[in-house]
């Protein structure tokens, strides 16, 4: 495994990648056998000398760090825009698509009704 968090220790760094990666602190130290509580010791040691505040920071930095580019979240105001009108059309879309479900099923149960009528 080739070094990313150079700043840190070494044990310190696998533990850093591994809570990046999305690994609970209690399955960190059942996978390291150590203690919780060396976990966040080393956690905190990690975001104090990688200057983060936390875990998705730290998932950031690692990304950033591995492909070479700078993850941003700073669109342009008409990337904004465009994915904030896609976003609303498949949100319309998907509750016109739920409640047409939900009329289908009442006019299924309406027509279940007037066959067990016409049977009595």
């Amino acid at each position: 495994m080739e070094r990313v968090f150079t700043e840190l220790t070494p044990e310190c760094e696998i533990t850093a990648r591994m809570y990046a990666q999305g690994y609970e602190k209690k399955e960190i130290a059942n996978l390291k056998c150590r203690a919780i509580s060396t976990i966040n010791n080393q956690l905190q040691k990690a975001f104090e000398v990688l200057h983060i505040r936390n875990g998705r920071e730290l998932a950031t930095m690692l990304y950033e760090r591995i492909s070479g580019m700078k993850f941003t979240m700073d669109f342009a105001p008409i990337v904004r825009a465009s994915v904030a009108c896609s976003m609303l059309c498949v949100f319309s879309f998907s509750l016109y698509h739920e409640q047409s479900e939900m009329r289908r099923g009442r006019e299924v149960r309406v027509e279940t009704r007037e066959r067990v009528r016409r049977l009595e």
